[in-house]
């Protein structure tokens, strides 16, 4: 008789569920589906970041999936925690003497102990944490064997300590990328060495799993170069059941609705909104338009909206839970994504712009015109592309939006067939049988 085939899984994610952000919301989903089609899945993840908001909504939707955590170990953390009594005289010193009230220089770079960190921590800030898991997951693996092991980055580090426990405990790995890892927007070293090192890791795991999972062509072919067996294309996606219907207010003005936070230098939205500024003096329709940013409030973007004289018309909303956020992205005219135009990003989608699809709402790209983020807004038939640093293209873009709003034109709205590429149970569908095939392989 043959043995039952084990369907134990091991999922290591450092964030279980996801925090403010969206990106590990993949995992979380892949997680309950899979669990749905009758596979054990067992987290072994980080302890929350103190202080971060959690979106409670998800956190029920997994509650039935054990979680085991280990200490989070954020070397930038640890900086920080050296760091702050030098802020504190330094702020101090500062209130003694005269302010301009304008944004320091190193403020668009990122917090300092997240730059000092970079010359401590590769491949990122969670390498501390990413060292106890092979011992973690062995311990995990005697209380029950796992058949495979899914990893998800970045962080990266969880993919290195993914390919570690894989081969401790002779089961496959497969590894899941959300984001380009050599090819990332983010990965800017202070030495040479630290970007080989930074490589160097990419190829040690790329070559030493048994498959992986990316959620664009370009982050498959990078695994692919660095030298994955096979790598298959899982993008982002939505779930059908959380989506609110598109139903923007037909008699109010303009209404453009941005899901998640910018970034200098890789969601910088100065040049859209140079274009908005313009399009509101230049477009009488457009003259009370408004832009809703429903994400964490960075201070220097909120500087870069009063700077292009925009006042109240841009509104930061901060974090709010999922269910909240799709609610006011449903309600605008359009939902907007920014992303910078270089190499790295023309294999990025934005992990927001699936929650557009699945809400049927018109897509505005202010980015790369040639990237996989392009493709995906031509092929919905639904919205527009503006290249990136271009503000007169922005400008032409919202007052085609506005008179077409004013027309009263039929709302538009992607075609089936697009939105059934991105439904979450379908993906997960094809996961469970990749997982299949490496455990069967072997």
């Amino acid at each position: 008789m043959k043995p039952t085939r084990s369907r134990r899984l091991l999922f290591i994610a450092h964030e279980f569920p996801p925090s403010a952000g969206g990106g590990v919301q993949r995992l979380t989903k892949f997680a309950r589906y899979l669990s749905e089609l009758g596979w054990d899945v067992q987290v072994l993840s980080a302890t929350p970041v103190p202080g971060r908001p959690r979106d409670e909504t998800l956190v029920s939707q997994v509650a039935d999936i054990p979680v085991f955590r280990r200490p989070a170990r954020h070397i930038a953390g640890y900086v920080a925690a050296v760091l702050r009594p030098l802020k504190r005289m330094k702020g101090a010193a500062s209130a003694a003497g005269a302010s301009s009230g304008t944004p320091g220089r190193s403020e668009g770079r990122g917090p300092l102990s997240s730059r000092v960190s970079r010359w401590l921590a590769v491949p990122d800030d969670a390498v501390l944490w990413a060292r106890d898991i092979p011992a973690a997951a062995a311990r995990m693996h005697r209380e029950g064997p796992f058949a495979a092991i899914v990893a998800s980055g970045p962080p990266y580090s969880a993919l290195v300590g993914a390919v570690r426990a894989g081969e401790r405990l002779n089961v496959p790995v497969i590894a899941d990328l959300r984001d380009p890892w050599s090819g990332n927007l983010h990965a800017v070293w202070p030495t040479p060495w630290h970007q080989r090192r930074f490589h160097a890791l990419e190829r040690e795991v790329m070559e030493r799993v048994s498959a992986v999972t990316a959620v664009s062509e370009v982050i498959a072919a990078e695994a692919l170069e660095y030298g994955a067996k096979r790598a298959e294309v899982i993008p982002n996606g939505f779930d059908v059941a959380d989506m609110p219907e598109w139903a923007p207010d037909t008699a109010a003005p303009l209404s453009i609705a941005f899901l998640g936070q910018f970034s200098p230098g890789v969601a910088d939205p100065a040049g859209f909104f140079a274009g908005l500024a313009a399009a509101r003096k230049a477009e009488p329709l457009l003259h009370n338009a408004r832009v809703d940013i429903v994400g964490p409030r960075a201070p220097w973007a909120v500087e870069s909206a009063r700077a292009a004289g925009l006042g109240e018309s841009v509104v930061f909303h901060g974090f709010k839970p999922y269910a909240e956020a799709l609610r006011m992205i449903a309600a605008a005219d359009a939902g907007l994504i920014v992303l910078a135009d270089s190499p790295g990003s023309k294999g990025v989608y934005s992990g927001k712009i699936f929650d557009y699809v699945g809400i049927g709402i018109p897509i505005l790209l202010y980015g790369p015109p040639d990237g996989a983020a392009a493709d995906l807004v031509r092929a919905t038939g639904c919205g527009a592309v503006v290249p990136y640093g271009d503000p007169k293209r922005v400008q032409a873009a919202l007052t085609d939006l506005a008179k077409a709003k004013a027309a009263g034109g039929p709302p538009c709205r992607p075609a089936a067939s697009v939105r059934a590429m991105y439904d979450r149970r379908e993906q997960v569908q094809v996961l469970s049988r990749m997982i299949e095939d490496v455990i069967e392989a072997g």
